[in-house]
């Protein structure tokens, strides 16, 4: 963390101090004299990377009120720097602090302009802190430290005066609705108890007087005055602050005070300055009186330090980045183990398995290859639903003919000579063209079926059937061969009587073959 050292300024002499998490150290003192500033330089050099605040506590300080209609953007900012140039012309040490609106009417904005109007007590200082480079957060003055940390003591958000004791002298600050109006320091001669607490008494009633003449305070109302002092000391004060009709006293305990704002070195009489450093280091307040030009090198600083702290952020990202990476690959090399671990086991009992099989004379590859041949001719074969559907229906129509059996197979060509037409003539051979064009492959059904019993004896009632039967299986996609007949008609045959002996009593019914079959 960067170190703060606060240089505080009340006259010739400027008192450097450096605070560590609640403690403060007096490093030194330098006065305007050129061996003094000659110090002040190699200090400042020692310490270059420390963040110096410049605290000034003297007299030379103005204060102006006024109501300004609200603006935004680049016309407040040049109304305010007008304003500023008006008021304290012969100093760049000044500033704006907005007070807030006002609830009626137009709204105005109070504005309260400050500066520290005697500019030749800073240039020494200012002109060394800026050739040694220095890093100046900013210009501050108590009246500014005030204003953030005295409200939290008020309590209270009527008028109210703040009296402190500080290295510089008594200081006198004035709060409305818990906003600095302005401040004065009356600085002291011997600062013994009996000076500090005539000085208190009365300037706070001169204060009085000319807040009851600026009419910033109604007449009748008694002054609300709280005085800053060491448990040990207010007794002391209390003979000179008395209760008034125009001023009403409260004490509030420097060392309590102290330590509730996280001050580790509680002051050891009312002296308040380490009080003071240890708020600004704590509670720096938004509005200082350095120019753009005395803190350029702090708005370097600032720069870098968010610089430094985005690379920090993205090493810590990229470092829990690798982190989970890391860890991503111990346990995706564990999964690789166990998967190792797994296909051995698989890879052995497959071995064993194959091991314990009969020995066959093909190898395994082209036992692979002749099973993919077999899934791809069982993929090509065809289904019987179709063919036997339209054998069903031509069943339906021929109620006679009774089915036996069937067989269903794949050939390659439909024989000629198995075809055997119901209308061919013994003798001459013919043969329909469809089978001499079968060439390719297949689907039949081999079908034996056979003739109701009272159709033995006639023979041309059973040829008249079968041939409205095949006539019936027989379409464009559709072949059909009658293989075989109940009786032979062929002329090198002799015919036989269904009327002689025995025949008659010992004929089964009438049977016959046929093939159905439709190309792949």
């Amino acid at each position: 963390m960067t170190a703060k050292r606060i240089l505080l300024l009340d006259g010739p002499i400027l008192t450097a101090h450096h605070w560590s998490a609640g403690r403060i150290h007096a490093e030194g003192e330098f006065n305007q004299e050129p061996v003094g500033l000659e110090a002040f330089a190699a200090y400042l050099d020692k310490h270059r990377s420390s963040l110096f605040y410049l605290l000034a506590d003297i007299t030379e300080e103005g204060f102006q009120l006024e109501d300004l209609p609200y603006t935004q953007g680049a016309d407040r900012d040049a109304l305010l720097q007008r304003r500023l140039g008006q008021y304290f012309y012969n100093t760049p040490l000044s500033a704006a602090i907005s007070l807030g609106r006002a609830a009626t009417g137009r709204r105005d904005e109070k504005i309260l302009f400050a500066a520290l109007t005697r500019i030749e007590t800073f240039t020494p200082w200012l002109d060394t802190l800026r050739e040694t480079e220095a890093i100046v957060a900013g210009v501050y003055s108590v009246p500014l430290v005030l204003a953030g940390c005295v409200p939290q003591l008020l309590a209270e958000s009527g008028p109210a005066l703040f009296v402190s004791l500080t290295r510089g002298g008594v200081r006198q600050t004035f709060f409305d609705k818990g906003k600095l109006h302005f401040s004065r320091l009356s600085q002291l001669a011997t600062r013994s108890l009996d000076e500090v607490g005539r000085t208190a008494a009365n300037d706070s009633a001169k204060i009085f007087q000319y807040l009851v003449a600026q009419r910033q305070i109604p007449r009748g109302i008694a002054l609300r005055t709280l005085v800053l002092a060491h448990a040990e000391q207010i007794p002391a004060f209390r003979d000179f602050c008395r209760d008034n009709g125009d001023l009403q006293f409260e004490f509030i305990d420097l060392g309590a005070t102290a330590s509730q704002r996280g001050l580790k070195d509680v002051p050891a009489d009312s002296n308040a300055d380490k009080l003071f450093i240890h708020c600004l280091a704590t509670k720096t307040p938004e509005q200082q009186f350095a120019p753009a030009s005395e803190t350029r090198f702090h708005r370097l600083w600032r720069i870098r330090s968010a610089l430094t702290s985005t690379a920090w952020i993205v090493l810590a990202g990229c470092l829990l980045f690798a982190g989970k990476t890391a860890l991503n690959v111990y346990e995706l090399r564990d999964t690789i183990e166990a998967t190792r671990a797994l296909a051995a086991t698989d890879t052995n009992r497959y071995n064993t398995i194959l091991e314990g099989l009969p020995k066959i004379n093909i190898t395994p590859d082209s036992l692979r290859a002749l099973i993919g041949r077999v899934e791809t001719l069982q993929q090509r074969t065809p289904a019987m639903e179709p063919l036997l559907t339209h054998l069903s229906l031509a069943l339906n129509d021929s109620p006679k003919i009774e089915l036996a059996r069937l067989t269903w197979k794949i050939v390659d060509r439909l024989g000629v000579g198995q075809k055997v037409p119901l209308d061919a003539k013994p003798g001459t051979g013919a043969a329909p063209p469809a089978a001499a064009a079968g060439a390719g492959s297949w689907v039949a059904i081999e079908i034996q079926a056979q003739l109701p019993l009272g159709l033995v004896s006639d023979q041309r009632a059973q040829i008249d059937l079968i041939e409205n039967f095949a006539a019936r299986l027989r379409d464009s996609r559709t072949e059909v061969q009658v293989t075989s007949r109940p009786f032979d008609i062929e002329s090198d045959k002799s015919l036989k009587s269904a009327g002689e002996k025995g025949d008659a009593q010992v004929a089964d019914a009438p049977k016959f073959a046929l093939r159905i079959a439709r190309p792949l």
